[in-house]
């Protein structure tokens, strides 16, 4: 497999896109540096980060806490590395983020519209957005599954502004869904690690929000399109929860296009920031 993970890196890679900050909890607490695992969509010309619906929730719970959170960055290093680790500072506000978030069901989406502000320095970076093209969904036929993500432990910070990180690509194989899915089932799909990449897997923190790629052989070239986005992990079967991508694609279409009419009929032009 170290071949075809070597291929999927040089091909996922560039859309794969970590989203980092240092968290600084009341009471003098030690800062936490979180790096949480998401990657780039175009959705009619647009671009959007997608992640995990309850990384977001979280980040408001700490604030009402009394947490604050600093060092927001996008890193686009699995892009080429172009900046020798340097990544984009973002200004966070997580109320500009559209989250579809339900434990009960096993919704798991968050996603965000990124500007031309951001999207240039991405691009810069080497970073490219998932077309349509490339939307898919885990019922296809395919060779290979592979997840791409960040294991909590590998987590480090400079202390000043570089946050690092080791990013994971995963084999993955289906799975039957877990007995403690309840009706989680209606919403997602299962994977488990390949044997001899569940060694990355103790408790799969940082993986969450990840994009799962189907890949396929056709002729001498591998295809490949993004399924899922990793949200839950079961310890006891060592079971991956994965929520289908495509509905959500195709639900934040429906959002740009209601947007774009929103503002035709107002006569305003549309926001680049």
């Amino acid at each position: 497999m170290t071949d075809l993970t070597q291929r999927v890196a040089r091909t996922v890679g560039k859309h794969f896109v970590t989203l980092s900050c240092v968290q600084y909890p009341p009471l003098d607490a030690p800062p936490k540096t979180l790096v949480f695992s998401g990657f780039m969509i175009d959705v009619q010309g647009e671009w959007f980060y997608v992640t995990a619906g309850h990384i977001i929730p979280k980040i408001f719970k700490a604030l009402a806490a009394g947490s604050s959170f600093d060092v927001w960055r996008f890193g686009d290093q699995t892009a080429g590395d172009r900046f020798k680790g340097i990544a984009v500072p973002y200004d966070f506000n997580a109320d500009t983020w559209l989250v579809l978030e339900d434990q009960d069901l096993g919704l798991d989406y968050a996603a965000v519209h990124v500007g031309n502000f951001y999207r240039r320095q991405l691009e810069a970076g080497g970073v490219t957005a998932i077309g349509k093209e490339a939307w898919s969904d885990h019922t296809t036929e395919c060779d290979h599954w592979s997840l791409v993500g960040i294991p909590s432990e590998t987590v480090d910070y400079d202390g000043v502004t570089i946050i690092t990180a080791r990013v994971v690509i995963a084999p993955l194989v289906p799975a039957e869904e877990p007995e403690l899915a309840g009706n989680k089932v209606q919403n997602q799909f299962y994977a488990k690690p390949l044997d001899g990449s569940d060694a990355f897997f103790k408790d799969a923190d940082g993986f969450s929000g990840g994009p799962v790629f189907a890949l396929k052989r056709v002729s001498d070239k591998w295809l490949y399109g993004v399924i899922g986005v990793q949200s839950a992990w079961y310890s006891s079967t060592k079971t991956l929860a994965i929520c289908p991508f495509s509905s959500f694609g195709f639900a934040l279409e429906e959002v740009v296009a209601e947007a774009r009419r929103v503002q035709g009929q107002s006569g305003s032009a549309p926001s680049t920031v």
